[in-house]
């Protein structure tokens, strides 16, 4: 059997065995203790060169801000190519750090400053309101990063920096604790502002000198690489991880990466990660997500594309709509929508008017009625969520005749059971009535409605929840036509209704 500090002298190489063993099929119930690595010898040459400045613990105050902020690292998933990797356009930045911050993130966790990182995005991110950054330089000896660093420092945004990352855990290394400790303590002294550098937690272990260079503790500490990967075991080994460096050293510990990745495995899943990191959360580890989004260009390991919050393409995961706290459901499908042409003097004298991608609400011809159903599937809502908001907006796509609204008459909604095979006459009976009152004044084509509270706890998180959009009110007897026409599920995407769900886990 291996040596394991042969194991870790190449950390990657570590990652690419166990997955291609298939080793991180070890059980959940497997207890993972703290990891204790000596060091070994011939490594002396790393650990050379620690000044007295090569750490300068950070006050109170700074750790309170910290604390007080919502970090998580960030790369964006499309990188432009003529720029070189890590390069994405202002445009690009700008998209990716609004959907972050609509998870309510508030702190970014940056690898490199080289080009548009150096200034352009962290003017874009404290644009959009983010209350700090931790400013990323890759390599220490790399002039221009440390230079864009120095110049950065102008910027209240910009908390602190971390030099190198998982440079000493290579094999070779990238750089050596020498070259470390000159650039932490010249851009401490140029900035004055804190400075770390980031290994993973094993090389903290091995070296346990490390832990005396730089102003905090920025470890990576990843449960899945150390045969861990169910939420509840990877939670407690987080703790016993973070209680063993808080064991050794007085200086603040933090830790930069942390994550479960949501697929390339068997057992991963986007539910495992929500509910790792809310777990994570309510215990006392100090930590920032790993990563914002999903990185298509990470082909060293299977699972290596997969752990973002959000999609590549920007779509949350499920624990991106947690942390977000709404979801918004869209009535994809003409199944999903129907129409009844009802009597006005018969409620039970109806039948189905078939439509290919239109809602038809108020009166028809030949003394008739319209009234239209439109269907959400809610299943992906949280089972535990507490609603506190149900918007519903539909799109207008035009008036036959006269405007049903302009006599004094309301576009209301109710909330039915889902749409089951049957006589759909003895559906709509069922529906609770009134469950909102749409603005009279469309915005743009949209017209919305707020639900009343004690409606929420009808929206299903188990499957479909199905609205009923009818008019209110004395019937105008006197034109032959006059209802809106609204887009239904069989619209293009632009134009489907849309529900949003805001809510919050107890």
């Amino acid at each position: 059997m291996l040596n394991l500090q042969k194991k870790i002298r190449s950390l990657r190489m570590f990652r690419l065995f166990l997955a291609a063993a298939g080793l991180m099929l070890v059980p959940a119930s497997t207890a993972v203790p703290a990891i204790h690595v000596p060091r070994e010898a011939g490594e002396a040459e790393l650990l050379d060169g620690i000044s007295v400045d090569c750490s300068q613990p950070v006050d109170k105050e700074w750790i309170q801000k910290v604390n007080r902020i919502r970090w998580v690292a960030y790369s964006s998933p499309k990188p432009n190519s003529e720029e070189g990797f890590y390069q994405p356009t202002s445009e690009a930045i700008y998209q990716d750090l609004l959907a972050l911050k609509k998870a309510n993130f508030t702190g970014l966790i940056t690898y490199g400053s080289a080009g548009i990182m150096g200034r352009q995005f962290l003017e874009i991110a404290q644009s959009l309101g983010y209350k700090g950054i931790i400013m990323g330089i890759w390599d220490p000896g790399n002039q221009a990063e440390l230079s864009n660093a120095r110049n950065a420092s102008d910027l209240p945004i910009v908390l602190g920096y971390t030099i190198g990352n998982e440079g000493l855990s290579d094999s070779p290394p990238r750089y050596s604790i020498p070259e470390l400790c000159p650039a932490i303590s010249d851009l401490r002294a140029s900035t004055g502002k804190p400075v770390t550098t980031s290994e993973d937690i094993e090389t903290y272990y091995r070296l346990p000198q490390l832990l005396s260079v730089g102003d905090w503790v920025f470890a990576i500490s990843h449960p899945y690489w150390h045969f861990t990967k169910f939420p509840l075991d990877a939670i407690r080994w987080e703790q016993e991880q973070y209680s063993e460096l808080l064991k050794r050293t007085d200086h603040f510990v933090f830790f930069k990466e942390v994550g479960l990745p949501t697929e390339g495995a068997y057992g991963l899943s986007e539910a495992n990660q929500d509910l790792y990191y809310r777990g994570l959360a309510e215990t006392e580890v100090r930590f920032a997500y790993f990563e914002g989004f999903d990185q298509p260009s990470k082909t060293t390991a299977s699972v290596e594309p997969h752990w973002g919050l959000f999609h590549s393409d920007l779509t949350p995961k499920l624990l991106g709509w947690n942390l977000m706290g709404y979801r918004v459901f869209t009535s994809n499908g003409a199944s999903n929508s129907q129409v009844l042409e009802c009597s006005k003097r018969n409620d039970d004298d109806c039948s189905i008017y078939s439509t290919a991608t239109l809602l038809l609400v108020g009166d028809g011809a030949q003394d008739r009625q319209y009234i239209s159903f439109v269907s959400f599937n809610t299943a992906g809502l949280p089972d535990n969520a507490i609603v506190t908001s149900v918007k519903l907006r539909v799109k207008s796509a035009g008036i036959a005749g006269a405007n049903p609204l302009n006599n004094h008459q309301d576009l209301v909604l109710d909330i039915c059971p889902p749409l089951v095979q049957g006589n759909a006459k003895t559906q709509k009976v069922e529906c609770k009535n009134v469950v909102g009152i749409f603005d009279e004044n469309p915005n743009s084509g949209w017209y919305t409605v707020n639900l009343d509270p004690a409606a929420f706890e009808t929206i299903n998180p188990a499957g479909w929840t199905r609205f009923r959009l009818r008019v209110n009110g004395a019937m105008n007897n006197n034109v032959s036509r006059a209802y809106i026409k609204f887009y239904n599920g069989g619209a293009v995407e632009s134009n489907q209704p849309i529900l949003i769900v805001r809510y919050y886990l107890p």
